[in-house]
């Protein structure tokens, strides 16, 4: 695993310490699991053949609950191919790929097991224990000295300041890095041996998040987004044409509600680029309000449009974290505007859902 080798010197330095001088005083603190996955979504073929020997390390590590976590982490890593699909041999201190299929799974849980223990000794967020699986265990303990809580601002700044230089990167060389979950934080790019500070991003696309509990279930926009989710509520039961451009369309329709409500907001453009040329800002699931937009953007070219893009505006939240919507087009060549209800973090085989904020 790229980043997991480089960080193993900087933690290898550490445990000539006591245990006790790693991971802080030692006292049990709360391990803030606020953001618990509740499944996985848009996992390979080869990732979900794996699961029974996932299921059977996580129950013998005891962490039979971390099974989706686990998956994710293969679908990031390796996608479910190769040999070493959990990209573990780097942990145990020996070259990329020595270990086989079966035996990298099971130092992979191990591994995982770690970062989760050191988490709840030292009080912090279960997705600083993921991020150290790629970082490794040190980042635990530098969490723990800033906050107690992981952020990609914060594993920026211990890539940047810690890993890179580390292997001698103490410059801060960066390199050219387009995927989409990058894109949105800094325009694209990572450190030159400073490990992959998106790393909670990319595994949250293989998971289902709780909500954080703030929805209601009824519209609680206000200002134009109050009025954009008025309009759409007014099209429900209607149908209109369809084809490029046609009103019907699921993207056109929402692009119609919101300039409706606030003229030149939404930018006609790409599936991706439309909303950057527009200024809107990619949130978490979690954070969704009425009156964003949940957008299904292709994982291998964002802008593409094909089978599988829709756009859907949020008319609300539920309590639960699913997600009321309005949308246009539902079935496909319909052009019929509706209502869902409920709706989860999920998208088809090769996509992945995006929730995007119109500035106020």
């Amino acid at each position: 695993m790229k980043g997991k080798l480089i960080v193993f010197f900087v933690v290898v330095s550490f445990f000539s310490l006591p245990l006790l001088s790693l991971l802080g005083s030692g006292s049990e603190k709360e391990y803030h699991a606020s953001d618990e996955s509740t499944g996985s979504i848009n996992l390979s073929l080869e990732v979900l053949a794996h699961r029974p020997m996932v299921e059977k390390y996580a129950k013998l590590e005891g962490i039979p609950n971390e099974v989706d976590v686990l998956l994710a982490i293969m679908m990031v890593e390796t996608g479910g191919r190769g040999r070493d699909v959990m990209q573990s041999s780097e942990s145990m201190g020996l070259p990329v790929n020595t270990l086989d299929v079966e035996p990298s799974i099971a130092q992979g849980v191990k591994h995982y097991k770690g970062c989760i223990e050191d988490a709840k000794t030292l009080g912090n967020d279960k997705w600083t224990a993921v991020a150290s699986y790629n970082f490794g265990r040190n980042y635990n303990n530098y969490v723990s000295n800033n906050g107690h809580k992981h952020s990609t601002e914060l594993a920026d700044k211990y890539s940047l300041t810690v890993v890179a230089p580390s292997l001698g990167n103490s410059t801060g060389t960066r390199y050219a890095y387009p995927n989409p979950v990058a894109i949105p934080y800094n325009g694209g790019y990572l450190y030159l041996n400073g490990g992959n500070f998106f790393y909670v991003l990319l595994v949250q696309q293989y998971l289902t998040l709780n909500s954080n509990g703030s929805g209601n279930g009824t519209n609680s926009a206000t200002g134009w987004k109050k009025k954009a989710v008025e309009l759409a509520l007014k099209d429900v039961g209607q149908s209109f044409p369809t084809g490029w451009g046609g009103r019907g369309e699921c993207i056109v329709a929402v692009q119609g509600w919101i300039n409706g409500a606030k003229a030149g907001t939404f930018i006609p453009g790409g599936v991706r680029t439309g909303y950057l040329q527009s200024g809107a800002k990619e949130v978490a699931w979690n954070q969704a309000k009425s009156g964003d937009v949940i957008q299904y953007e292709n994982l291998g070219n964002p802008d593409l449009f094909d089978t599988g893009v829709h756009t859907m505006l949020v008319e609300s939240v539920n309590k639960d974290g699913t997600i009321n919507v309005v949308e246009s087009n539902n079935p496909g060549g319909s052009g019929l505007v509706g209502q869902r209800k409920g709706i989860t973090n999920s998208a088809p085989s090769g996509w992945r859902a995006v929730v995007w904020r119109f500035v106020d």
